[in-house]
């Protein structure tokens, strides 16, 4: 009998460790969920290496030279915020950031804000840049992004 009223008094500290420990399991299970499906970084720089590379297509087609043939270097890639929002009932990875980049032999820095579209391959594995629709392509545009 002396020993259940000596723990009578710990009881409420009992119940609070144990919530305590159900919050403190949740939270790590759902930080967990969260990054889960999240493109992964090389898959982030494959994609802004890509983007360049197209922009430098672009502007060569504009004016009507021939475009580069080498890839250029990122450095500095900052990623400030990312979301899943929803294309064509398909789930796409909104990422906003910045970054440096500069083409080989080039002693120029380029600093550049970046705003990527990234959606995963249809078997999960791999990773594409979608690109929204322009006057000169009225459709969203997938290009798969090399494995690292």
């Amino acid at each position: 009998m002396l020993r259940f009223e000596l723990m009578v008094p710990l009881l409420p500290t009992l119940r609070r460790l144990a919530r305590l420990g159900a919050l403190l399991s949740l939270l790590i299970s759902l930080t967990g969920c969260v990054s889960f499906n999240q493109p992964p970084r090389q898959a982030l720089l494959s994609a802004l290496n890509l983007q360049v590379q197209l922009s430098e297509v672009e502007l060569a087609d504009a004016l009507q030279l021939s475009p580069r043939e080498d890839v250029p270097s990122l450095q500095r890639v900052r990623l400030d915020q990312q979301r899943l929002e929803r294309i064509q009932n398909q789930k796409v990875w909104l990422l906003h950031g910045r970054f440096d980049w500069r083409w080989p032999g080039e002693a120029l820095n380029v600093a550049s804000p970046f705003e990527l579209r990234l959606i995963r391959g249809e078997k999960g594995q791999t990773w594409r840049l979608l690109k929204p629709p322009s006057s000169q392509s009225p459709q969203w545009r997938i290009y798969p992004l090399p494995l690292a």
